[in-house]
């Protein structure tokens, strides 16, 4: 199925899960760069990369040292060194680890024959977009996210008919217009993560891609008051139907 990356939808800042791990963090995206960057730093020529780190982050040394080969070549060990540290702090992160996804999503018409609602939201072939802090990850939205189990066969609400009238009536502005804003919170576990564009001591950086595996979702009203599906992805037909209180 061809890949979708999911630009309709709003991911939302929501401040219950401020304190939950979240890829719209781009320090936490950068943390991952930083980690895939110390198993590998043997790898790259130290007086290439202390110039790099010399000229980037101290470069009121540089300009002291740069016309001085003996103090620019102390400079530059000193500076790969500084960097080093700065990679050995940087501690390992929990692979069981929950993260969370939250967005804004929309329910479509009734589908009267199978008696529930569609609605868009992750499927085979979704991905989201992160970035970094553009100090070793990418700041543009260029590292992707996809999920190994997502599926569309979980994107319904069901509801009968008289309660699904009364969901679309409650909805219903002056106007006639029907508010279908949604909210979606997806819980996953990161299954693997890569580099995909290598970083370099020529000022390129990282890109990466992340493998998610969803755990759960909660389909709910857009001010997540009200939660009218919740799916275990973990135990697949093990799902939760929406509560009678439709007119939320």
């Amino acid at each position: 199925m061809k890949k979708v990356l999911l630009i309709l939808m709003v991911v939302l800042v929501v401040p219950s899960f401020a304190e939950k791990l979240n890829l719209d963090d781009n320090k936490l995206v950068e943390k991952f760069g930083a980690l895939i960057l110390k198993d590998k730093l043997d790898i790259y020529d130290p007086d290439e990369f202390g110039q790099y780190v010399l000229e980037k982050d101290y470069r009121s040394k540089y300009q002291k040292v740069r016309n001085d080969e003996f103090e620019l070549d102390d400079a530059k060990k000193w500076a790969f060194d500084k960097f080093k540290e700065k990679l050995n702090k940087v501690k390992p992160l929990d692979k069981n680890a929950d993260y969370h996804l939250i967005l804004g999503i929309k329910f479509q018409k009734y589908d009267f024959k199978n008696k529930r609602f569609p609605i868009d939201a992750l499927t085979e072939g979704s991905y989201m977009q992160y970035g970094g802090k553009n100090d070793i990850v990418s700041s543009y939205s260029r590292s992707k996210l996809v999920f190994e189990n997502a599926t569309d066969d979980v994107n319904f609400i069901p509801m009968s008919k008289d309660e699904a009238k009364k969901f679309v009536k409650a909805r219903k502005d002056k106007y006639g217009n029907v508010d279908r804003q949604l909210t979606a919170h997806y819980i996953y576990k990161i299954a693997e993560y890569k580099e995909v564009d290598e970083f370099k001591p020529n000022g390129r950086k990282m890109t990466l891609k992340f493998v998610g595996k969803l755990k759960s979702v909660e389909f709910m009203d857009k001010k997540q008051k009200h939660v009218l599906k919740k799916v275990d992805f973990e135990n697949m037909g093990n799902t939760s139907p929406a509560d009678n209180n439709t007119n939320k």
